[in-house]
């Protein structure tokens, strides 16, 4: 009766056709709320709308009278066409199945697709080369049947591999009208024929596309995600090798059109309508994956066989200057769209382009010179396994790089259309060369005899120098730099190699030396660039200085060199590299890559430290710069050196480590513990610190030598233990990290005061470490009083300021149960025992009033004591506590509103 209405009504005038046309689909939209269709649709399976089961739809007057209109789309109104669209759209949405009337209604979608398209696509035939207006009338009417065509993928996918003969005419011309969408300059137009065949992929590949279906309560995902399939894996595997040799055919074609619709324009400057920040985004973002899963059906080798018998043709022309750089382009980037799948070296195709490389006619200016230079930069970032492997290709690359490649890109202009070309292009260049100098780092110094590689270092070394390239850029090759030193077998010639380069590196920084004050303003130094961040050339010169740090172990064979090369430059350029941090320490950037660079370089040279004289000026230093302007990743580097050096024990690192540590903590700790209106050190600092401390004491031999000559040891747990709940009280939420850090350093103390802790271990530095532990917690008087009832008491103060809070939230709770566990195990169980009752009944009302029944403080210490050897239990019960406090601080506070 609906149809019957809406058909009548559609008889009478155009617009009156339009309405009702549009009427129907948002009608036919509806049916998708049929709870039927829902769990069709939600067991993962096909799912048809009983409106097309029922056989009659595919005949219905309306419908019929679309698709006829839409088949003579040229000679329609465009918001006819469009309403027409979007009712066979609807209507093809209603099933995903491809038998019986489904059939019937997908193909008569289909035929008319393919009727329309026989129209209007002729006309696009000069745009297959020339880019078309973006919103033009006939834009505009091919964007119409485009969207159709985007949308019958799926069904072209399962009804090609039925191999049903009376249906294939129909699909092949369907798959012809997707290729041409595919091929047209329009990359909204283009994009429907993309879309087109990723269906088709992903069907086969056994994905199901996500439709859009606002009445699903628990939706799958996104609309137009792709679900993947829960179907057995065997019988995937057996389908996709049935339905392969059918789909096929259509995907060798497709691949061949995708190389057409990757493809640039001859002259991108004089195509009016042509966007290149669009178009590389189209290229990467939707051609390249389509390549990519083509692999899956006509194989990886089959792809770079068919670029190579373009490449044959393209470079059999008569005149090799003549070669269309575009066309070059396109292989290069279907290339290395594939080469990830396919074993390196395997093929001939990489192998002849690679060689060809350097000798292809390379545009001087204009876009298309960016444009090439980009393409040969990826061809060999994504081939540099196989360079690796093949010395003759990687010495050819290397000369083409450094002689002809980067050379040529400062001479390039800039293009107005597309101001970040030149940009991109450098930054691709230099990223190939880093990646050369990174894959075949092993091959590079071992070509031409062990020669070749200084003339690259110093062919590198001038492009790093050269201020035209991005600082980017300038930084990637300096890593480049670093690889290639880092796997020298000669550690003499390594330094050699090492300290030219960051002398030459010392140049562009002079004339900033040159301009320093005598003495640095420490604390007073602001930043004076008009970014704020330290100058480029600055970073650079750090970067050199730590460029060489992944070096392979060495062969047991070779002698042990006296000194370690890094080592040794660092040395001999300290007092610069002192001068650029004492006189910079305001730019945070450069001091935390001041910070990598000494924890790469010491971490990895960690076996020689022991016997170089930097390490005590390196952390001297960054005490000095922290000092002047405090940042937490100074905290940071102590913290790793003491993770690089405290294990090992070494008599003459122990002591270094134990005065840097009270360098860094013993400030901290005093600012916090001050009751002067100081103003209190920032959480980040602060918590890093007693991180870093924390770190320390987990060291027995560094615990023993700070509590064997306590300089600064007692003044620190002193102030700790006095910080603790006044940071808890007044801001535990900022100085949660902080909290937890002083926590976990106390608790290291009290557990190396535990015999057990030592595990059996009866050694005279041991026991004499407990003894001072112990002594130290509980015995010496430290300037506020002995430390462990005030440590006890701060517990409680803990727990009563975390039930005003959300005690469950974070990690206070849990560590204050870690040190009670601590307390109640080991030798301070007897003190702890009276201190711990003591202070839970001197909280203030109401939470004293709260510890009553389970939680009453005897039973609750003879609880904790039970428990002590199951910490997940323990915790629980010390949560318990926490909450405890939360419900009477609430009673109250209900009272007292009320």
């Amino acid at each position: 009766m609906v149809f019957d209405a809406l058909w009548k009504a559609a008889q009478t005038t155009e617009a009156c056709a339009i309405a009702a046309l549009r009427a129907c689909a948002r009608w036919l939209h509806l049916q998708h709320a049929s709870p039927t269709l829902r769990a069709q649709k939600k067991s993962g399976g096909r799912f048809c709308a009983d409106l097309v089961k029922q056989g009659s739809f595919q005949e219905n007057p309306l419908l019929q009278h679309a698709a006829q209109a839409l088949a003579r789309s040229e000679s329609q109104s465009m918001e006819l066409c469009r309403a027409c669209a979007d009712f066979l759209s609807e209507a093809n949405s209603l099933t995903t199945e491809v038998v019986g009337p489904s059939r019937q209604l997908v193909l008569r979608v289909m035929e008319t697709v393919v009727a329309g398209c026989r129209q209007l696509l002729p006309l696009t035939q000069p745009n297959l080369e020339r880019w078309m207006e973006q919103d033009c009338e006939l834009a505009n009417r091919v964007g119409i049947m485009g969207r159709l065509v985007g949308e019958l993928g799926s069904a072209f996918a399962r009804l090609a591999v039925l191999d049903d003969a009376a249906s294939m005419p129909v699909l092949n011309e369907l798959a012809d009208v997707a290729r041409h969408y595919v091929r047209l300059r329009h990359t909204d137009l283009a994009r429907c024929g993309l879309d087109f065949w990723y269906q088709v992929l992903a069907i086969h590949l056994g994905a199901e596309i996500q439709d859009d279906d606002p009445w699903d309560e628990d939706p799958r995902g996104n609309p137009g995600q792709v679900i993947p399939s829960n179907k057995d894996p065997e019988q995937e595997l057996q389908r996709r090798a049935t339905e392969r040799p059918l789909l096929a055919p259509h995907i060798e074609k497709m691949v061949q059109a995708h190389w057409e619709a990757v493809r640039y324009p001859a002259e991108p400057e004089q195509e009016t309508h042509f966007d290149w920040d669009e178009f590389a985004r189209f290229r990467e973002h939707q051609v390249s994956v389509n390549i990519t899963e083509a692999c899956l059906i006509v194989t990886p080798r089959w792809i770079i066989e068919e670029v190579g018998r373009l490449l044959e043709a393209i470079c059999s022309r008569t005149n090799f200057g003549d070669i269309a750089w575009q066309d070059i382009d396109a292989c290069i980037f279907v290339l290395t769209g594939v080469a990830s799948r396919a074993p390196a070296g395997q093929d001939k195709v990489i192998p002849k382009l690679i060689e060809l490389l350097p000798s292809l006619p390379y545009p001087s200016q204009g876009f298309k010179a960016l444009l090439l230079r980009s393409s040969a930069s990826r061809l060999v970032i994504f081939t540099t396994g196989y360079l690796n492997l093949n010395p003759e290709p990687c010495k050819a690359i290397l000369k083409f790089l450094t002689m002809n490649h980067l050379t040529a890109i400062p001479a390039l202009h800039q293009v107005a259309q597309a101001p970040d070309a030149k940009k991109y292009c450098e930054g691709l260049a230099c990223d190939a060369m880093k990646s050369v100098m990174t894959a075949a780092r092993k091959t590079i110094v071992q070509l031409e005899g062990g020669s070749l590689w200084r003339e690259v270092i110093t062919a590198v070394i001038n492009f790093v120098l050269d201020g035209r390239y991005s600082v980017d850029g300038r930084a990637q090759l300096v890593f480049g730099i670093g690889q290639v030193l880092s796997v020298l077998p000669d550690w003499s010639e390594l330094e050699q190699m090492l300290n030219l380069f960051v002398t030459h590196m010392q140049e562009p920084i002079q004339s900033i030396l040159n301009s320093l004050p005598a003495e640095p303003l420490g604390s007073r130094a602001v930043k004076s660039t008009r970014d704020g961040k330290a100058p480029l050339e600055l970073k650079l010169y750090i970067a050199s200085v730590s460029s060489v740090y992944n070096m392979p172990p060495r062969a047991e064979s070779l002698p042990r060199p006296e000194r370690h090369p890094v080592l040794a430059v660092v040395e001999k350029h300290f007092p610069t590299i002192e001068r650029v941090c004492l006189h910079h320490s305001q730019y945070e950037e450069l001091m935390e890559q001041v910070c990598l660079a000494f924890s790469y370089i010491l971490g990895f040279s960690k076996e020689y430290v022991p016997d170089s004289a930097v390490l005590v000026p390196m952390m001297k230093l960054m005490a000095r710069c922290c000092e002047q302007h405090p940042q937490p990743y100074y905290m940071g580097l102590v913290q790793s050196v003491i993770g690089f050096f405290a294990a090992a024990a070494n008599p003459v690192l122990d002591p270094i480590l134990v005065d840097l540590t009270g360098l860094f903590i013993a400030p901290v700790a005093r600012n916090l513990a001050s009751s002067g209106g100081m103003a209190l050190m920032p959480p980040p600092i602060a918590g890093s610190a007693y991180e870093m401390m924390a770190e320390n004491v987990r060291h027995w031999n560094l615990l023993y030598r700070a509590l064997a000559d306590p300089k600064w040891m007692p003044e620190v747990i002193d102030n700790t233990v006095e910080a603790l709940p006044r940071l808890a009280e007044d801001g535990a939420a900022v100085y949660e990290r902080t909290i937890t850090g002083m926590l976990r350093f106390l608790r290291n103390v009290l557990l190396w005061g535990d015999p057990e802790t030592a595990r059996g271990d009866t050694s005279s530095d041991l026991v004499d470490l407990q003894k001072a532990a112990q002594t130290v917690m509980g015995e010496t008087p430290l300037q506020r009083g002995a430390a462990l009832p005030r440590l006890i008491s701060a517990l409680a103060r803990l727990l009563a300021a975390a039930g005003a809070n959300n005690p469950t939230k974070g990690e206070i709770v849990p560590t204050v149960a870690e040190v009670y566990r601590t307390l109640v195990i080991g030798p301070f169980e007897y003190i702890a025992s009276q201190q711990i009752i003591q202070s839970l009944r001197s909280l203030p009302m109401p939470l004293a009033s709260a510890m009553v029944g389970e939680h009453e403080p005897q039973r609750l210490l003879q609880q904790l004591k039970m428990e002590k050897g199951d910490s997940r239990r323990f915790t629980k019960t010390v949560m318990g506590v926490a909450e405890q406090f939360a419900v009477a601080l609430k009673k109250q506070e209900l009272t007292s509103a009320s």
